[in-house]
């Protein structure tokens, strides 16, 4: 094999790695950013069964906001709930508005704490037993794409520190090998980091259009992007080393 034909083998193979560790990135962040938004959406509306005078509940809210699995209470007044409703619904509101009084009755609104949501169900159980509530209202179908969007979030977090873990290794390899008297061929390691910057712009190529989703879009820090290119002209370098050609 000639040298511009491993030059180019060297380049194809850079591009395909950085190409996939620039997907595995931008999932990530994906992944990261859906479940912030997801989760910081999630509520525990708990309804009274009637009305309670301010001591008491005041004292219900303490109970509520006291759970460490808990992170925000707030109370919403039965006129507050009534607002809220006509905003989403007037109509609805109108037809109520014909018997005169207002049937909401009053309800705590609960952000569960973020390390508490695995257990989120066994807390709203157990809160249960601290009033009389008419009824409470959460999404458990949210509550799963929070905690399925936080293990892919983790299991490619694991990926990406095992992939970072021997690229450092291959970095220090190479450098162990540079020391080597032994000409080498440097255009190897330019081959891998232009192939590396040829998979970095491929991948953002293709990832381009989701920038209009703002609440998604996480573009990988900087130093993510030289750190691939430099492992990429590492992984050249290294190839040259290991099959032992000037």
């Amino acid at each position: 094999m000639g040298a511009k034909s491993r030059a180019w083998w060297v380049f194809a193979f850079a591009a395909a790695a950085a190409l996939a560790a620039q997907t595995l990135l931008l999932v990530e962040g994906q992944c990261r950013k859906l479940e912030t938004a997801l989760r910081d959406d999630l509520r525990v509306v708990m309804f009274l069964r009637g009305p309670l005078d301010e001591p008491k509940r005041l004292v219900l809210e303490e109970k509520l906001r006291a759970s460490p699995d808990v992170a925000d209470v707030r109370y919403v007044s039965p006129e507050e709930g009534l607002a809220a409703l006509r905003r989403e619904d007037p109509e609805l509101v109108d037809s109520v508005a014909v018997v005169g009084e207002n049937p909401l009755p009053g309800a705590f609104e609960v952000r569960p704490a973020p390390d508490a949501l695995p257990r989120l169900a066994a807390w709203i159980v157990s809160a249960q037993a601290l009033a009389d509530w008419s009824d409470v209202r959460w999404k458990p179908a949210q509550l799963q794409a929070v905690l399925r969007a936080r293990l892919y979030g983790r299991w490619l977090r694991l990926t990406l520190s095992t992939l970072l873990c021997a690229a450092a290794a291959l970095a220090l390899w190479t450098l162990l090998g540079s020391l080597d008297e032994r000409p080498r061929d440097r255009r190897l390691a330019l081959a891998g980091a232009f192939g590396g910057a040829a998979g970095l712009a491929l991948a953002a190529l293709v990832a381009w259009p989701l920038r209009r989703d703002g609440l998604l879009w996480a573009w990988p820090a900087a130093w993510t992007q030289a750190a691939l290119v430099a492992a990429c002209a590492a992984l050249g370098w290294s190839l040259s080393l290991w099959r032992g050609e000037p």
